[in-house]
């Protein structure tokens, strides 16, 4: 896992296998990161390689803990394979999944702009 951040937005790059044991390794340091800020995240799948009920859940719990603090979670598409996973368990329509991180970054822009409008 690498993480950076960019105009205000936690970018997340995860490697490997989200499953299981990465949902019990992961989750602790990407909560630790998501509860330090109300910034929008980006998670980036480009690199992840298998995806299992563990790794569902761990995205499914980032989103909560963001939303939780008033953020917006992004994921930056994965393999063809991990966006079929995605859409046979029917979350690819629970979260706003973009091709490339300027895509996912400029869309956090948007979200931004629409936020301090209607304040």
């Amino acid at each position: 896992m690498r993480t950076r951040t960019v105009g205000g937005t936690i970018i997340i790059e995860l490697h490997g296998e989200l499953d299981m044991l990465a949902h019990h390794e992961l989750g602790p340091r990407i909560h630790a990161l998501v509860c330090r800020a109300d910034a929008d995240v980006v998670l980036d799948l480009r690199a992840v390689t298998f995806l299992d009920a563990g790794g569902i859940r761990l995205l499914l719990a980032v989103r909560e803990h963001v939303a939780r603090r008033g953020g917006v979670l992004r994921l930056i598409r994965g393999t063809p394979r991990i966006s079929h996973i995605l859409r046979i368990v029917r979350l690819d329509g629970s979260f706003t999944v973009l091709d490339t991180l300027p895509r996912a970054l400029a869309e956090g822009a948007a979200t931004d702009e629409g936020r301090r409008a209607s304040m």
